[in-house]
């Protein structure tokens, strides 16, 4: 597992851009996994660096784990309360028994990309071919479900990479054929000569909801801890707001944390954080339910087991609707 770094000099520079910072004796400690190691994780590495975290009376310890899945079971192991991901993960969860739910939604849809080879053209050219997805269960394994079984494609194979970096290593060196991939990931690719063979926006238009990236928590650790989970999710809405304010920091923290040297490449990312993640983090209830359809169509859950649970247990926008009702959320964004 990689561990994310400060650098300390920027650290130290940010003390005068983030006031009212609270002393390292009075914060509480929180592991937090996180993946994927993307863009889509940008808002936390932000909290993290610009001491937003630190802000609000916490010392969070982000680990890269990658899968949700992994993430998963590291929660139901007692390594985390808390972890940033959402999608298949926590719905499988809950139809058996756990109590891990998402808390706030920051991508509440589809922001992968099918990335193939030049030479394959079409969908019909998939027809036997390997594509990489990081694990069975995961928003990869989602939508590439949803891009067969909708596409009435066959013979295909499906291989866990882990990771995105490990999917786009074996996608370059031919060992697969395609990858189902996020930003800049995709940017890259594309800049090397590979085809972008299903847009985010097309997977958007099959018709499935989806949640890519969130805050998700022990119900029972959250509703104990109730001003910790606000805390949490402050810092990260503050964290998004403070990447729209700062492109210049923001570029900067890409470049290293995702090894970006490249100009057009870093300005890409940018525009895909600021235009992508969400104000509002509640968690859209149509989007958790049209997860929950297609997982049951898709036999990845059982079918009676999601009949039986109602949406509302796979979620609780109590503390999103609480911070609204106080006004902050209108603070941070006026």
């Amino acid at each position: 597992m990689k561990r994310f770094l400060i650098n300390h000099r920027t650290a130290g520079l940010l003390l005068l851009l983030v006031p009212q910072l609270t002393t390292a004796q009075e914060l509480t400690k929180i592991p937090f996994p996180y993946g994927p190691l993307g863009l889509n994780s940008v808002p936390f590495v932000v909290a993290k660096e610009a001491r937003l975290f630190e802000k609000h009376g916490l010392a969070v310890d982000m680990v890269y784990v990658g899968a949700s899945a992994v993430m998963v079971q590291s929660m139901l192991s007692g390594a985390a309360n808390f972890a940033a991901f959402g999608g298949p993960a926590v719905i499988t969860n809950v139809l058996s028994g756990g109590d891990i739910i998402q808390i706030a939604a920051l991508l509440p849809y589809f922001t992968q990309s099918l990335m193939v080879r030049a030479d394959i053209r079409d969908l019909r050219s998939l027809q036997g071919k390997k594509i990489g997805i990081t694990r069975f269960g995961s928003v990869t394994d989602f939508a590439l479900k949803t891009l067969v079984e909708r596409n009435s494609l066959k013979e295909l194979s499906a291989l866990q990479m882990g990771g995105f970096p490990e999917a786009v290593a074996a996608l370059m060196r031919g060992a697969i054929d395609g990858a189902v991939l996020s930003p800049p990931h995709t940017f890259r690719l594309l800049k090397e000569g590979y085809r972008e063979l299903v847009s985010p926006k097309e997977l958007r238009a099959l018709g499935s909801g989806f949640l890519s990236q969130g805050i998700v928590a022990r119900r029972s650790y959250a509703l104990a801890h109730r001003d910790l989970v606000l805390r949490l999710i402050k810092a990260t809405v503050e964290a998004t707001k403070f990447v729209n304010a700062n492109e210049d920091f923001t570029k900067r923290l890409i470049g290293k944390y995702l090894g970006i040297a490249d100009t057009e490449l870093l300005r890409q990312s940018y525009a895909y954080v600021t235009d992508n993640f969400a104000r509002d983090p509640s968690v859209p209830e149509n989007v958790i339910q049209s997860m929950v359809q297609r997982m049951a169509q898709l036999n990845m859950i059982d079918v009676k087991a999601a009949q039986a649970t109602p949406t509302t247990a796979n979620y609780d926008n109590s503390f999103v609707a609480e911070l609204k009702q106080s006004g902050f959320l209108d603070s941070v964004w006026k």
